[in-house]
């Protein structure tokens, strides 16, 4: 074993357990448990499976402790811990164990339109052990809700959550094993970078959410192996509002999508283009926004949660990052209109939610994710310049596009480099389970959801059979297309393949 993991309130900086650490012998053990315990659970039909998974979704759902564990480790707010990560979990769950989930999973049938005497059977078969490798800003919606896919279509799941964020995922695990489910099915390890490497090393296929440059390892690690990866990676995602936006309605998303998390939350929105005729209007409106916000640690036993808006920051440095990007941001010419600084009145770690104007496209404010509560906002002369900018960047995971005229805004949409993103809203992209969602360029490969979000974690095999119905020209097809080759044969199909073709 590793030295032991502290894992701390980030609102409070109280201690709130030790826990023991992984070696990378530890985790191939987990996996190889793993192993032997995936085809039981494969042998089970899809149905149940479902069950299976809907029944422990309502353990998680009726456990009051597991959302204080997340609360305190996380210093996020109650609310966003239930009617974000809790409720998301839930509503995935609902969507991959129902119907689309076996209908993803079942046996599809294609039929050739030349060869009408054969059918393909289209088979899909779990791939064995998926490692699940989560992130430290959702300890729940991105760990253990990313392991209901691969579940769900056969897999065994070995999860290693962030070593900082790591008591939601030992909770869950806790309650699987109450709830009498299969214990190596669904595995939790605990540890460092040592600890992801092993599991990359072992598991037969990598669902990794995280930064850019780790994903790039993984991914190589991965290639290496020739292992199939899933990565969800970092975003810069622009929000656009046009001359004719709800310029009200915008300025409200633009808070909530901003600042939800403490902004430490991939899709949120990390920069603003607006139109120059009603910047100065879109921005007074932001300000009032921002400034209403309510920030602090969040009441660990309080049953309303919205007594606190804006929580703390889970990890710390991302407080360095916003100051280095604040101050080189003003250095060029930018303001701040409202926060930009620590909040030294409170004792755990916190930054204002910081509101940006006059920002410029070189500013690395606008071109590096910032993943901590800042926003900056950019005039643009138009909508053209507004695409040409928001496609200026390495990232494409999310966005939004915000104009009274719905036509006008679904073709700017269409011209923006982006996995996903909303006209008029904002963030709710990501709770469309029944669509797909992922990042283009450098924000990631793969699926979260949709149908392709259980097939990616399938071995597909086609069987190629004779028709129920026309399989007797077989035979007779058979004997003219196979040795003894014949000049006859090639005369036909020559003629077919002119005509036809």
């Amino acid at each position: 074993m590793s030295d032991p993991i502290r894992v701390e309130n980030p609102a409070t900086g109280q201690l709130l357990r030790e826990v023991a650490a992984c070696d990378a012998d530890a985790v191939t053990e987990a996996v190889v448990r793993a192993r032997g315990a995936q085809p039981g659970w494969a042998a089970l039909s899809v149905a149940e499976r479902a069950r299976a998974l809907r029944r422990f979704a309502r353990a998680l759902r009726d456990d009051g402790e597991l959302l204080d564990t997340l609360v305190a480790e996380t210093g996020k707010v109650r609310y966003e811990a239930e009617l974000i990560e809790l409720f998301y979990t839930l509503e995935l769950t609902r969507y991959f164990t129902g119907r689309a989930g076996r209908r993803a999973l079942a046996d599809q049938l294609v039929h050739p339109l030349i060869f009408s005497n054969k059918r393909a059977r289209v088979v899909r078969h779990p791939r064995g052990v998926v490692g699940v490798i989560g992130p430290w800003n959702f300890p729940l919606l991105n760990n253990y809700a990313d392991c209901v896919a691969p579940l769900i279509a056969g897999n065994a799941v070995v999860l290693k959550p962030s070593e900082r964020t790591p008591l939601t995922s030992l909770r869950v695990a806790a309650l699987w094993k109450a709830a009498g489910l299969p214990a190596d099915v669904f595995q939790v390890v605990l540890g460092r970078a040592d600890a992801g490497a092993a599991l990359t090393a072992a598991a037969d296929m990598i669902f990794f959410t995280g930064s850019q440059g780790v994903g790039r390892q993984v991914a190589g690690a991965a290639a290496n192996r020739l292992i199939p990866a899933v990565l969800e990676l970092g975003g810069k995602s622009a929000m656009v509002v046009l001359a004719d936006a709800d310029l009200r309605r915008a300025a409200r998303a633009a808070a909530w999508s901003a600042f939800a998390g403490s902004g430490q939350v991939c899709i949120r929105s990390e920069r603003v283009l607006v139109e120059a005729p009603v910047a100065d209007a879109f921005v007074k409106l932001c300000a009032e926004e921002v400034a209403r916000l309510r920030q602090g640690p969040p009441e660990r036993a309080a049953s309303d949660g919205g007594t606190v808006d804006v929580g703390a920051i889970t990890f710390a440095p991302q407080i360095e990052r916003a100051e280095r990007q604040i101050a080189e941001a003003v250095a060029r010419g930018a303001r701040v209109v409202v926060g930009g600084a620590r909040r030294a009145d409170l004792a755990g770690q916190f930054f204002a939610p910081t509101l940006l104007v006059d920002a410029t496209p070189d500013m690395a404010v606008m071109r590096e994710e910032t993943f901590g509560p800042v926003l900056p906002v950019m005039r643009v002369a138009d909508a053209e310049e507004a695409v040409r900018v928001a496609n200026d960047s390495p990232f494409g995971l999310s966005g939004s596009v915000w104009s009274r005229d719905v036509a006008k805004a679904r073709a700017v949409a269409r011209r923006i480099q982006t996995g996903s993103l909303c006209l008029n809203d904002a963030l709710f992209n990501y709770f469309c389970v029944e669509a797909p969602l992922g990042g283009v360029k450098s924000s990631g490969l793969g699926f979260r959801h949709g149908p392709d979000a259980i097939r990616q974690f399938c071995r597909t095999e086609t069987i190629v059979e004779d028709h129920p119905l026309l399989g007797w020209l077989s035979p007779i097809l058979g004997r003219q297309l196979m040795f003894p080759y014949r000049a006859r044969t090639q005369r036909l199909l020559r003629a077919f393949m002119r005509w036809f073709y």
